[in-house]
């Protein structure tokens, strides 16, 4: 096969992403095929395995695109040094309410929880718990800065909280697409407002 233009293959590969993106948010790994990709994608199969070797290879590269929309809207912030432990926290549920206005997650992405267990695709699945493992310490270095300044009391629920915030972020991006900006707003600030009431010393309630 000739090599294409350097613009043409990333117009090509562009298509291959996006519409793999798509079909593996919406109906996971085992639901899609190379054979719909390519046919969302308006090329053969040929081009498609041109830039990826395997279907495994392919989900990878969207899981990690998943994942940096993540750490975009999310995770880079609670990662900033300086960043004030509280105002983290805060960001945490306003970096969902941004990712949900991503129009890349417009049509799901439940289909990224819907790895199958198999050696084909153990690299997909450590992949997954690696980022939510880089995540969890992200949050509780967070949580410990704020318990460290005196505002929150955790107890002993340091690391179970920091995976549970990880666990109520991935759950509530699936539903909350369907709803409407303000509604949005308001089910993460009554979120917020509950992690601040069971754990927040000072007795204020953020402004969400």
């Amino acid at each position: 096969m000739a090599r294409k233009p350097a613009h043409e293959q990333f117009d090509t590969l562009k298509a291959i992403q996006d519409c793999a993106f798509d079909l593996f948010g919406r109906y996971g790994f085992d639901g899609v095929s190379i054979g719909d990709i390519s046919a969302a994608a308006k090329l053969s199969k040929g081009a498609l395995y041109w830039h990826y070797p395997s279907k495994e290879a392919l989900y990878l590269a969207c899981l990690k695109r998943l994942h940096s929309l993540f750490d975009h809207y999310i995770f880079d912030t609670v990662r900033t040094q300086g960043v004030d432990p509280v105002e983290g926290v805060l960001s945490l549920f306003n970096g969902i309410s941004k990712l949900l206005q991503d129009p890349l997650i417009g049509n799901g992405i439940a289909g990224y929880w819907l790895i199958p267990d198999s050696p084909e695709t153990a690299g997909l699945a450590a992949e997954q718990r690696s980022f939510e493992a880089r995540s969890t310490l992200a949050v509780r270095d967070l949580l410990s800065r704020a318990i460290e300044m005196g505002r929150f009391d955790l107890g002993g629920d340091l690391d179970d909280m920091s995976r549970a915030i990880i666990s109520i972020i991935e759950a509530v991006v699936l539903p909350l697409r369907h709803q409407t900006p303000d509604e949005v707003r308001g089910t993460l600030g009554a979120l917020a407002r509950t992690l601040f009431r069971a754990y927040d010393k000072s007795g204020m309630l953020p402004q969400f």
